[in-house]
């Protein structure tokens, strides 16, 4: 599968959840890039200042919600479909944002049983300027 035919598979996989919960369903963002021999994607985001918590980093909460949603799509994108349910999501925002900073979220999942997925949450610009990085850990639902 070429570059494009994921990137465009991921974007479709993470619109097609059923959730309505979804906070980040609703955000604007975007797949700009996804390597199925890397296993990873990366999203594109822009932090607003509603996403800023008091301590002026991004809101742990928003940064677990898109962890979430865009592994979560990644990884049922490179199973082909499967469902996977959630054992452990674990983030940690890292240091103040300025309201309209541009982020790119690269995601990237193992290859196994368990998948975990790594998701970091850095500056467009400078992609070693890190804000956030959560751990996803999931395990497939049992095919019956």
């Amino acid at each position: 599968m070429d570059a494009e035919e994921f990137r465009l598979l991921v974007s479709s996989t993470a619109l097609s959840k059923k959730s309505h919960y979804y906070y980040s369903g609703g955000l604007a963002a975007d797949v700009i890039s996804a390597d199925y021999a890397q296993r990873s994607c990366v999203v594109e985001l822009t932090a607003t200042g509603s996403e800023i918590s008091d301590a002026g980093c991004l809101d742990e909460g928003l940064v677990g919600t898109v962890a979430d949603y865009w592994t979560s799509a990644l990884i049922t994108a490179l199973s082909q479909g499967r469902s996977a349910l959630t054992t452990s999501l674990t983030v940690q925002a890292l240091k103040p944002i300025a309201p309209g900073t541009k982020l790119h979220m690269t995601c990237t999942a193992t290859d196994a049983t368990q998948p975990c997925a790594v998701a970091v949450i850095a500056a467009a610009a400078e992609s070693s300027d890190v804000y956030a990085v959560a751990t996803h850990t999931k395990f497939f639902k049992s095919r019956s």
